[in-house]
């Protein structure tokens, strides 16, 4: 993984790795459960609340793949439009033992494991959870690097 320098809210922006021309539309009132989002149960097309982003930018560029994009934000951005942030920080503390809040699960191990990949992946969350247009919304949020 690139070497990161310490990532700062209200100067560094986050990058999203999404299709070529638009953001995949987060649903605001599907399931809020963070394991279930971030081990990516159910696989492509589930509906979720959330949109992942990363502090580091070739690791977006990995989830665009080689047909897809690498969009941009920053926090402040989003906040400006409604939408919830759930930091990096925010995500390991929630991601211990069987989960606290909206990471609370039935598996400890499942818990550790979605821990791991926010860890790897520097992944911070967009949070869509009840915002009424949701879809319209994710769209103003990013541009296209």
């Amino acid at each position: 993984m690139p070497k990161q320098s310490r990532w700062k809210q209200n100067r560094d922006p986050l990058f999203r790795g999404d299709m070529k021309d638009q953001i995949s539309e987060p649903k605001a009132t599907a399931d809020s459960s963070l394991v279930r989002h971030i081990l990516y149960l159910e696989g492509p097309g589930r509906e979720t609340p959330y949109l992942s982003c990363s502090e580091v930018e070739e690791i977006a560029e990995k989830f665009a793949g080689k047909h897809g994009a690498v969009w941009k934000t920053h926090v402040k951005t989003a906040e400006s439009l409604g939408v919830g942030h759930i930091s990096k920080t925010e995500l390991l503390v929630l991601l211990k033992g069987k989960g606290k809040g909206k990471a609370q699960w039935n598996s400890a191990f499942e818990v550790m494991q979605a821990r791991r990949y926010v860890e790897q992946t520097c992944e911070h969350l967009l949070d869509f959870d009840d915002l009424p247009d949701a879809g319209a919304i994710a769209q103003k949020v990013f541009q296209k690097r």
